[in-house]
């Protein structure tokens, strides 16, 4: 209210503020709506930032730079931890793709494809050393980290499974974050999924880029066609064709294969992870909606590979459960 008392309080004009609805994170989002019509979000960090250190901004600028649609920065304040953005109103992709037509569907997931894309490729080429993302990747300690965070929060805390015999499954982790640390990388954007791409005057913007980082080429492709939709077989190969055409993929079509859906299994578990934190350490139980969906989508993927049975045995039990 500091911040708003300042940019908004001198203009004579009323205005009402509204909480949204945020993602997994510490941050909190508010709408403030002008008299006139006028409407903005303002992002509220939980501590105060350098705004010449700032990760958002980075990724922000280097988005820009390579021709990306973001939501433009307005304002940002370091000591209150607050940034001024422009509202791009409440459609997010996966909302779209609820309701809209086989060809629309079909044309929106290309254009992802095309940012996803764009950011491998020019934004690999933009980064700067200095950047924050240039220094973090998804190297094998940090994507055997996020499978122990699946077994901290949901195995654990989530299913109470303190019983479950756990070598198997570790032996399995290492072997599945080793394979993938292993591969060449590129700058990811780190959750492109759906619901992190807003529909706005017929434009696909990006949001929530701040945790971009080095990693594999298959990481942000896994997020889009896995995270939170349901594509039939068909879809998702002549998407993964789609990206692998764009990006002029030099891998060989069994080999990326099997990158891919070694990363939708480990991508898919560290999303059961956070589902399962924020539901038991938050409280925020609107998360448990994409549990059953995102065990099935990782056994979709367990089935096409033929080297994980003890993860594959215990992802069937928790669906014959849900």
């Amino acid at each position: 209210m500091n911040f708003v008392r300042r940019r908004f309080g001198s203009r004579g004009n009323g205005y009402s503020i509204s909480k949204i609805l945020g993602d997994a994170s510490a941050r909190q989002y508010f709408r403030l709506v002008e008299e006139c019509g006028t409407s903005w979000i303002l992002a509220a960090y939980p501590e105060p930032f350098d705004p010449q250190r700032f990760t958002y901004k980075q990724v922000y600028d280097l988005l820009r730079q390579i021709g990306l649609p973001v939501p433009k920065i307005h304002q940002m304040d370091g000591s209150l931890g607050i940034v001024l953005q422009q509202d791009l109103g409440n459609e997010t992709l996966q909302k779209r793709l609820v309701h809209c037509p086989a060809d629309e569907k079909d044309r929106l997931l290309r254009q992802a494809i095309a940012h996803m894309v764009a950011i491998q490729s020019r934004g690999t080429e933009a980064l700067q050393p200095r950047y924050e993302a240039a220094r973090l990747a998804f190297d094998e300690e940090k994507l055997r980290w996020e499978l122990q965070f699946f077994e901290r929060h949901y195995l654990g805390n989530y299913r109470k499974l303190h019983s479950w015999s756990r070598e198997r499954l570790n032996r399995e982790f290492d072997r599945l974050a080793a394979a993938l640390a292993n591969r060449p990388r590129r700058l990811c954007h780190r959750d492109f999924h759906v619901r992190n791409l807003m529909c706005h005057r017929e434009r696909l913007y990006i949001i929530d880029f701040q945790d971009a980082r080095l990693g594999p080429v298959s990481y942000d492709l896994a997020s889009l066609l896995k995270d939170s939709i349901d594509l039939t077989a068909t879809e998702t190969q002549a998407l993964i064709a789609a990206y692998r055409n764009l990006s002029r993929q030099e891998t060989a079509e069994q080999e990326f294969a099997l990158e891919f859906h070694r990363m939708c299994i480990q991508r898919l578990l560290k999303a059961l992870g956070t589902y399962a934190y924020q539901i038991t350490l938050r409280q925020n139980f609107i998360y448990e909606q994409y549990i059953p969906g995102s065990l099935r989508r990782v056994l979709g993927s367990i089935r096409e590979l033929d080297e994980f049975p003890a993860i594959r045995g215990l992802v069937e039990l928790e669906l014959e459960r849900e």
